[in-house]
């Protein structure tokens, strides 16, 4: 691994959502103010908490660490509500039925019921949780058929009714855990989410699965939910009538101010050395600002690209001054930003492409602009639209309730491009 050899520990541009642990809440950077706003809404039960925000900005991270500071103020003090972050964040699979995802969470709440068996018991409740473990970490587990968990054990099947493992019982037993663990409202709860809602693609499939959720597994006691999604797709689904009044008005979560480049890139570096030894990187600060501000501050792809930048340097002789990094980063950036113009320039029309240089005037915009973009009608708007998701520099969603909401934006490839293209209206140099 390149940054074994430079002095790390492993990468220290991942990408994965920042976990509910002390490292994630210590590289969480810029985020203060929305984390203090989620823990609130978590603690305000019945409704439910809800994030708003484009891909890639870190909303995940967000109520991990939220649900990682509920859990620690707890434990460090032994006052108040317990809040118990599950252990998996889950996503909304049209290919499966409510009731599998139901069964779904539950095993997963389950899971995390019993690696977190000790600080419940320091809070007062004990649990018979042998006999679950043994079952749901059995290597043979492996399907729900005709209303009893299947176990495949050698050449034969055998059914686990005999541990009274029905799925009735599966779910009684779990949601007796619950009961007895936050007997009121106000107890806490395990804090699960559901990420992702825009790959549902409609607000309106949305809001027909959470509403099927809603009674059986959204209101179930001794769970806090949080729902996650882009592009508009939580207003749809808060203005639905049987979710009305269920639901917090969503937190935005926009992009971390440019302001904080320096300190997360700082953070990352410093969680990530390998002790107190010496450590290289080809990329300086100053050129991960300068990602920061050609991304529009998306996270995820910033982190991206600092990994891809590093790789392809160290297929290369790695630069030591500073003069010669900033040199093979641009060099690189050069490099990625033409050849993604390049790429979708051979794959669209030139009024496709007229429609991308008004799109990031706006960034983020509705299919009711037509107008703004010269077209007299939004069927005729559409295709161009298409084209360019084809192409990877827009992304979108529908809501055929309301098309005025915004639920188009530029993608950060798309943010890519348009910095070749200014590159060239303006000259190298600039």
């Amino acid at each position: 691994m390149i940054y074994g050899d430079w002095g790390f520990r492993s990468s220290p541009f991942q990408t994965t959502s920042l976990q509910p642990t002390q490292l994630g809440e210590r590289l969480l950077v810029g985020r203060e103010k929305e984390v203090r706003s989620l823990m609130g809404r978590i603690q305000s039960p019945p409704k439910l908490g809800t994030i708003e925000g484009l891909n890639g900005v870190g909303k995940t991270s967000v109520v991990n660490v939220a649900s990682y500071k509920l859990y620690q103020r707890h434990v460090e003090s032994g006052a108040g509500p317990l809040f118990i972050p599950c252990r998996r964040i889950f996503q909304i699979d049209t290919a499966k039925n409510v009731q599998e995802f139901i069964d779904e969470v539950l095993m997963e709440i389950a899971q995390t019921l019993i690696e977190r068996a000790e600080p419940i018991k320091v809070h007062g409740y004990w649990l018979e949780t042998e006999p679950m473990n043994k079952w749901l970490n059995s290597p043979q587990l492996t399907s729900f058929q005709g209303g009893v968990w299947v176990v495949q054990g050698g050449m034969q099947k055998e059914t686990n009714t005999g541990s009274g493992f029905e799925r009735s019982g599966f779910r009684k037993l779990v949601s007796a855990w619950l009961e007895t663990i936050f007997p009121e409202q106000d107890s806490g709860g395990v804090i699960c989410t559901i990420d992702n809602l825009e790959l549902l693609q409609s607000s309106d499939l949305a809001r027909t699965i959470l509403e099927q959720l809603r009674d059986q597994l959204l209101t179930l006691p001794g769970i806090r939910w949080v729902l996650c999604g882009s592009l508009g797709i939580i207003y749809g689904v808060v203005s639905s009538p049987r979710l009305e009044g269920f639901l917090h008005n969503p937190i935005e979560i926009g992009e971390i101010g440019y302001e904080h480049a320096k300190d997360i890139f700082n953070s990352r570096i410093e969680a990530y050395r390998n002790g107190s030894s010496g450590t290289y990187l080809p990329l300086l600060v100053s050129d991960f600002e300068r990602l920061y501000q050609i991304l529009k501050g998306n996270i995820r792809s910033v982190l991206s690209h600092a990994d891809s930048y590093c790789q392809w340097v160290s297929d290369r002789d790695p630069p030591e001054l500073d003069s010669e990094k900033t040199m093979m980063f641009d060099h690189w950036l050069t490099e990625q930003a033409s050849a993604a113009y390049d790429a979708l320039r051979q794959e669209l029309r030139p009024k496709a492409l007229e429609v991308f240089d008004k799109s990031c005037e706006f960034g983020i915009f509705s299919p009711s602009d037509f107008s703004d973009f010269g077209f007299n009608s939004i069927p005729a708007f559409r295709p161009h639209i298409r084209d360019l998701e084809a192409g990877g520099v827009l992304v979108s969603t529908q809501d055929e309730g309301d098309k005025r909401r915004k639920t188009i934006q530029v993608t950060p490839k798309g943010w890519l491009v348009k910095f070749h293209i200014d590159r060239i209206a303006t000259g190298p140099g600039h």
